[in-house]
């Protein structure tokens, strides 16, 4: 028996303190350099959206007497413009000031002065809904860590629809 455990010390090199304190180190320096190289996925949620976003749009509106559930030819539509300046309060309500262009004719709200109210959702993948006070909702992605909104927007009452960007001043 004795022999047997002198062939296995000579058969394994015998490591130094430094030799191992070298090693750990640079395991711990690799994990790291991953740790930080690694894309994380972040988790949103309504304090994602908060302060505020200037924004614009376009789209359009129907011009038939129809009612908007009924599908329409693209010639029953015109033009749709908006610029906004949208505050999110980080907890699921926002207000917005908004200028409109409805195919090219006189802008609405040119002063300013019109507020809109409503609320939002956001799941943890960076998704959400805006819903104004009424009907009109948006479907959106926030992107950019937050700093912007991409978004698409439909009103069942009225058939318009939009699509626009908002970015976090």
């Amino acid at each position: 028996m004795k022999n047997q455990n002198i062939m296995f010390t000579r058969s394994v090199p015998k490591m130094s303190k430094a030799r191992l304190f070298r090693s750990v180190l640079a395991l711990g320096v690799v994990a790291l350099i991953m740790q930080v190289s690694l894309p994380r996925a972040q988790a949103y949620d309504l304090s994602s959206l908060n302060g505020s976003y200037a924004e614009s749009f376009s789209g359009f509106h129907p011009v038939s007497p129809r009612p908007p559930h009924v599908l329409l030819p693209i010639s029953g539509f015109a033009a749709f413009y908006e610029v906004g300046l949208y505050t999110f309060d980080g907890a699921g309500g926002f207000t917005a000031r908004a200028v409109f262009n409805f195919s090219g004719g006189n802008i609405f709200n040119e002063s300013w002065s019109q507020n809109l109210t409503g609320t939002y959702t956001v799941n943890a993948d960076g998704t959400g809904t805006l819903t104004f006070t009424g009907d009109h909702r948006r479907h959106f992605v926030i992107g950019a860590g937050g700093n912007e909104l991409k978004y698409i927007g439909t009103d069942p009452n009225t058939g318009i629809v939009v699509g626009g960007s908002m970015v976090k001043q």
